[in-house]
């Protein structure tokens, strides 16, 4: 199967140079491929299925770590902050990879129209492997890429079919949260939410436990169980992503950075961005 893939995505890599990911014909599937290894590099992990085909990555997201190698492939029920680094690549033998992004309103459907399973508590990121039932429905929905006029028809069916394959898989756990509505999972992805979108405020872990139905101590417990991540360490890992983005947006004022992004100290904010990123943000900005 994965021989069959790297055949069907030879013409899309081939030339190609550095990191890039390549949109391809076949809706939210995009092709990431790369030449060279990379330090680790910060990004959010949206909801999205993600299968190596050639070469090493590894994900770190909090206090989980997956070292995903050929053949292995991962699932998000929501978005989360995560590092990632290409351990293998070369010219010779680039790193390949492909994603798709989840169509939520499929995935829900999907998990309506099985046999209704027990909720169980599981991270939001979950990795397996692309064989079986799972990987050959995989193939199906990449290899429309050769026949693009079959894509509006068939697209919808084999992504359905592939949703239903990952729901029996050992990842299903995790996708199955997506269409757990009105229960503490989607809890705490509101709080989840809420920390991304108001990276720049101050947080009462407080108010975000009440507001979840649960005492501080389960609401942390619970939270890190789910996204890897302590509330507050979440929160700081979005406030340093959007911080580069200003940067590399063009905005050349360190201190106004700092302030932007909810930090109270730029002494502070130059500290932890250097641990995450491996470089000042002076230092940063030159670059």
């Amino acid at each position: 199967m994965i021989d069959s893939l790297l055949n069907d995505l030879a013409p899309v890599v081939a030339g190609r140079t550095g990191t890039s990911g390549i949109s391809t014909s076949v809706p939210r599937v995009t092709v990431w491929t790369s030449t060279v290894t990379t330090l680790p590099t910060p990004a959010v992990f949206e909801p999205m299925f993600y299968a190596v085909i050639q070469g090493t990555k590894l994900l770190i997201m909090g206090a989980n770590r997956f070292e995903l190698d050929a053949g292995a492939c991962a699932a998000s029920s929501f978005g989360l902050p995560f590092l990632h680094q290409f351990t293998v690549a070369t010219s010779a033998l680039p790193y390949v990879a492909i994603s798709l992004h989840l169509d939520t309103t499929l995935l829900t459907n999907v998990i309506l129209s099985m046999p209704k399973r027990e909720d169980r508590w599981s991270c939001a990121v979950a990795a397996g492997d692309l064989s079986g039932p799972a990987g050959e429905a995989f193939a199906r929905l990449v290899g429309l890429m050769k026949t693009p006029d079959d894509i509006g028809v068939l697209g919808p069916h084999y992504e359905s079919e592939l949703y239903y394959r990952l729901l029996q898989s050992t990842m299903g756990d995790t996708l199955r949260q997506i269409g757990q509505r009105k229960k503490r999972f989607q809890q705490l992805k509101t709080s989840a939410d809420w920390l991304a979108s108001n990276y720049s405020e101050p947080v009462d872990i407080r108010h975000l436990a009440s507001s979840a139905g649960m005492s501080v101590t389960s609401f942390h417990r619970h939270f890190k169980r789910v996204t890897g991540f302590s509330p507050l360490a979440f929160q700081r890992h979005i406030r340093l992503l959007e911080a580069r983005k200003l940067l590399a947006g063009g905005l050349a004022n360190v201190s106004r950075v700092a302030y932007d992004v909810g930090y109270v100290s730029p002494s502070q904010f130059s500290r932890e961005y250097k641990s995450m990123f491996g470089i000042p943000p002076v230092a940063d900005l030159q670059r």
